[in-house]
């Protein structure tokens, strides 16, 4: 594959949440966009924006990253989760074992994981049998593989969580998936049983993620192995975020001009309320993007510096980074409806579904508000933050 352009990259961006936006009402219904988009998203490569350059990949950094999932997001979020879900997990299929690494490059399949290390594995010669059930699986019904998070000693290693790479022949997919938003993502629950993972399909998380090194050391120079781990795997949040906030800002603009308000005789925009209520919504816009451009560009300074290690306040400060733009994110589209009423609310309105999808992006389990903040303060007086990010 010859590199894409960052435009090229935007422009299947847009076709793809162009593509999906009039499947969002089945895919609210079925809980998983269909895999007539799965195999858009498939024929577009968007699996190997991330992917190193030797592997047929695009290696690129996270300012496109970033981007696209922004772009789709824009149309809906569901589908932007999807679509960074099938980018982001070939980030740490990087960072397999070079077997491990080339099998899955080489099916061309979508990757998935759930990082709770759930799983239970017995020790065998040549690597582990896993066994359990993992709920949270975003994408699975579209993937070929899927790393399930397990506490593992890896030989070399100190016991720590660790991602067990499953090929989809070995795992049952158990639709359960019924929220309150994002639901097209199809986060179905993953249930596996004595099933045998060699070595080489298995990731040592906190290796990655305090070390900074592939299993077997670099063999390249890619984006993704020159900023910390985590605060990459995670862009994707803020990113969505910023998407949902960008179209309901604009939905709602265009609905506030074009309301009559019966009861006081007068068009919504001629409201100096109405004026003053658009124009915080605005502000706020601004800021979400602000931030949002503010951590991306951390990003591509640690990669321009080749900075894959950095302290616990810095790590800790994108966490809570990532979290104020979910949180904001969420309050802009509830107050959006807020404004507009009722006509806002029927189920299935764009605003009604961006909203709900707002709030599911602020409390996933890595966007956690409480906990991010808590982690990034106890950094200010020299304490350890957050275990995982």
């Amino acid at each position: 594959m010859a590199v894409v352009s960052h435009d090229e990259w935007i422009r299947r961006a847009t076709l793809i949440g162009k593509k999906a936006e009039p499947m969002v009402a089945e895919a609210e219904k079925t809980g998983c966009f269909s895999q007539e988009l799965r195999n858009y998203v498939h024929q577009h490569e968007m699996h190997k924006v991330l992917r190193p350059l030797q592997y047929g990949g695009s290696g690129m950094g996270a300012f496109t990253f970033s981007e696209i999932v922004r772009t789709v997001a824009n149309y809906n979020a569901s589908a932007a989760w999807l679509v960074y879900f099938v980018i982001l997990h070939e980030q740490w299929v990087a960072y397999l074992d070079e077997k491990g690494r080339q099998e899955v490059y080489d099916s061309n399949g979508l990757v998935g994981d759930i990082f709770m290390p759930l799983g239970q594995v017995e020790y065998v010669d040549g690597g582990v049998r896993l066994t359990g059930q993992w709920s949270f699986g975003s994408g699975v019904l579209w993937d070929e593989w899927m790393g399930l998070g397990a506490i593992v000693e890896v030989p070399g290693e100190d016991p720590q969580p660790c991602l067990v790479n499953v090929n989809k022949k070995d795992f049952q997919v158990i639709e359960d998936w019924n929220p309150l938003g994002l639901r097209g993502t199809g986060s179905h629950s993953v249930k596996v049983d004595d099933v045998f993972v060699p070595w080489h399909h298995v990731l040592p998380v906190l290796k990655v993620k305090n070390k900074a090194e592939p299993v077997g050391g670099h063999y390249s120079n890619e984006p993704i192995f020159k900023a910390p781990f985590m605060a990459f795997f995670c862009l994707g949040f803020p990113a969505i975020s910023t998407g949902i906030a960008q179209r309901v800002t604009k939905d709602l603009k265009t609905r506030m001009k074009a309301r009559q308000r019966i009861l006081y005789n007068m068009k919504e925009s001629e409201s100096p309320i109405a004026q003053r209520n658009l124009a915080e919504v605005m502000v706020k816009l601004d800021a979400i993007e602000a931030m949002n451009k503010k951590y991306i560009d951390q990003l591509e300074e640690w990669i321009a510096a080749g900075t894959p290690l950095v302290n616990e306040e810095e790590k800790n400060k994108m966490g809570a980074w990532r979290s104020h733009i979910g949180k904001e994110a969420s309050e802009l589209a509830f107050h959006a409806i807020n404004l507009l009423g009722a006509s806002a609310t029927g189920s299935g309105d764009p605003l009604e579904t961006a909203a709900r999808d707002a709030f599911m992006v602020y409390i996933h389990l890595g966007q956690i508000y409480e906990d991010n903040m808590m982690a990034y303060g106890r950094t200010q007086f020299g304490l350890s933050g957050h275990p995982l990010l």
